[in-house]
């Protein structure tokens, strides 16, 4: 009942149970990916085929904003055509790597 206290030794008890390590969801793997990304440099992803620009370009930024996600379509190749064109600018790696994962992304080695 709401009105009884609890045992003394019971608080103690169920606080001293051994937390389980947490898993790192796909989002937080991927957001630590971008950023271990150093300053100047960036990293591609790829996103799924029904994007008609299905190349996502982060780059960091040594100024302003942490990171600027550049979009960019494919060639009659299939690879980056390198007409990019800034899409976003943000701070926050995790906002870019849930959008990437909604989309199916997934890191381009040239």
């Amino acid at each position: 009942m709401f009105w009884k206290k609890d045992k003394p030794g019971a608080a103690v008890a169920a606080g001293t149970e051994a937390q389980k390590a947490k898993k790192a969801s796909p989002k937080d793997l991927l957001a630590e990916q971008i950023n271990a990304v150093q300053p100047g440099k960036e990293i591609t992803y790829r996103l799924g085929e029904i994007y008609v620009k299905p190349y996502i370009t982060i780059v960091r930024n040594a100024e302003g904003k942490k990171f600027t996600v550049l979009q960019d379509g494919k060639d009659a190749s299939g690879k980056p055509s390198g007409n990019r064109g800034k899409f976003w600018d943000t701070n926050e790696a995790r906002e870019i790597a849930g959008w990437i994962i909604e989309r199916d992304g997934s890191i381009y080695e040239a």
